[in-house]
């Protein structure tokens, strides 16, 4: 590579690392929200969802915070709706992890190269 190549080159390997580590902090954070609607679905304009199960997942400060409405703690009718909103956490939470994975990769990638 001639050094005006090397030069155009660096400025754009920095800024290509720069937005995969911006990528990397801003999709470390996963929120699920389940509602759970009262009304008929034909009046649904009409309705107001209070209650719902709620997961923030931040992987960067490593905290994780659950919402239950107290009508849906311990209440056999909701189980099953319960266990769906953990299920869809774990999905999200894994495809959050490969994704984070797969930047990393990128910016291992774009790491070696420059050292080169």
């Amino acid at each position: 590579m001639t050094s005006t190549k090397q030069t155009t080159a660096k400025p754009l390997t920095q800024e290509i690392f720069q937005a995969l580590t911006n990528a990397m902090s801003e999709t470390a954070q996963i929120e699920v929200t389940t509602y759970l609607d009262s009304w008929d679905l034909d009046h649904l304009e009409q309705s107001a969802s209070t209650s719902r199960f709620y997961t923030q997942i931040d992987l960067l400060n490593q905290t994780v915070q659950h919402e239950v409405d107290l009508k849906l703690i311990d209440n056999s009718t909701y189980g099953e709706l319960q266990r769906w909103h953990i299920e869809q956490v774990r999905r999200r939470q894994e495809s959050l992890i490969k994704n984070l994975a797969s930047l990393e990769q990128m910016r291992q990638m774009i790491t070696n190269q420059d050292c080169t």
